[in-house]
């Protein structure tokens, strides 16, 4: 059976025609999915980042032994900040001449303190414990509880995140209790 040229209706014109509108649809649904999460991705490592940026900035300010103190008496929290003493910039680009990430720190919260007894100190093979000894029933340290927080701000993404952390840090008693309201 053959048929004629005026018989034929395009009937297979109009079922390809059909069939590449949906693989196109398909492709075109495809890439914004792909997009969509190449976004997602891009969000969380942007966070990521950001979170250990500050995290990192909360160790440094405790690390150093010197600003220790200095910070905890709310004085600065970096030997070199960037534009003050509880500010830290990081370059994550790579020397492009701006700051990625900036971290604030908070100036450090007295939560709860306790004063130290000389029964606790070992003054013969520690020289932190020997220089607390004083005569009588308490040392001349105490054991602080701190709240500091990081604020840190991405901005190349926008991304922000604020992060708190709890410190225990033996301390002078005088220190502790001029700087906490907490008995």
């Amino acid at each position: 059976m053959t048929h004629s040229p005026k018989t034929q209706t395009g009937m297979v014109l109009l079922s390809a025609l059909i069939m590449l509108l949906l693989v196109t649809i398909m492709g075109v649904v495809s890439a914004n999915n792909v997009q969509s999460n190449l976004a997602v991705v891009q969000n969380v490592e942007a966070r990521n980042a950001v979170r250990n940026a500050a995290l990192s900035a909360i160790q440094e300010a405790l690390h150093w032994e010197q600003t220790t103190e200095e910070f905890l008496t709310k004085v600065r929290a970096f030997q070199v900040g960037c534009p003050d003493g509880f500010t830290r910039c990081y370059d994550l680009s790579g020397g492009s001449g701006s700051d990625d990430i900036i971290v604030v720190l908070t100036e450090p919260q007295c939560i709860s303190s306790s004063p130290i007894s000389n029964i606790e100190l070992n003054v013969l093979t520690n020289a932190g414990d020997a220089s607390c000894y004083q005569p009588g029933q308490f040392s001349l340290c105490s054991s602080a509880l701190w709240e500091i927080t990081a604020i840190a701000t991405d901005s190349v993404t926008g991304a922000k995140v604020e992060v708190r952390q709890g410190i225990q840090k033996r301390t002078r008693a005088s220190l502790v209790t001029s700087l906490c309201d907490v008995p």
